[in-house]
């Protein structure tokens, strides 16, 4: 048997051994009467309601309005001018401006032509289609939010019997004529 071998048996057994040793001390755990931890020992009853409170608290609610104005407002109304007339001007106020001077001063004088040109243009069809506005109306809309306080049950403070002894507590709804309640009897160790 080799080296390797031998120990890998050894590792085994021991393992073995362990898992034994601690099945035993889990078994006597369980004949154990002596235990620390109380056994659950509750029961439920019920117990006669005496009293119903409400607890009412105050809360800020929103209530939405939407509000709607007619208002009037000026638009311009769209043009319809046309390129034309000012393209129109350019070229007959570039050939009227290049019938003067020489050279670069022809040059000079058909630029000068066709920009003069086609300003008087843009500006006869501007005096004689002028900028028109006129009124509409237009409903225009938002919400306005009013906060309104509002009185609401939060809880019932509520006031018990159950054999004999009267109890108080709060809770989230109406418990009606009784309540469950847990009893739970647990010994005192000394």
């Amino acid at each position: 048997m080799t080296r390797c071998m031998r120990n890998v048996l050894t590792q085994t057994a021991r393992f073995v051994l362990l898992i034994l040793m601690a099945q035993g001390a889990w078994a006597d755990h369980d004949n154990d009467t002596n235990t620390e931890y109380p056994s659950d020992t509750a029961e439920f009853d019920y117990a006669q309601v005496l009293d119903a409170q409400p607890v009412m608290e105050v809360v800020r609610v929103p209530d939405n309005n939407q509000v709607c104005e007619d208002r009037t407002v000026t638009r311009r109304v769209p043009e319809r001018r046309s390129n034309g007339p000012a393209i129109f001007g350019s070229i007959l106020g570039g050939v009227i401006g290049s019938q003067f001077g020489g050279g670069h001063g022809r040059t000079a004088a058909t630029i000068a032509g066709a920009a003069i040109g086609g300003a008087i243009a843009k500006d006869a069809q501007r005096h004689h289609y002028p900028t028109r506005y006129y009124d509409t109306v237009v409903k225009q809309c938002h919400t306005e939010t009013n906060w309104q306080y509002e009185e609401r049950v939060a809880g019932w403070d509520v006031s018990w019997s159950y054999r004999g002894n009267t109890y108080q507590s709060r809770m989230d709804e109406h418990p009606g004529e009784r309540i469950k309640v847990r009893v739970s009897v647990d010994p005192i160790i000394q």
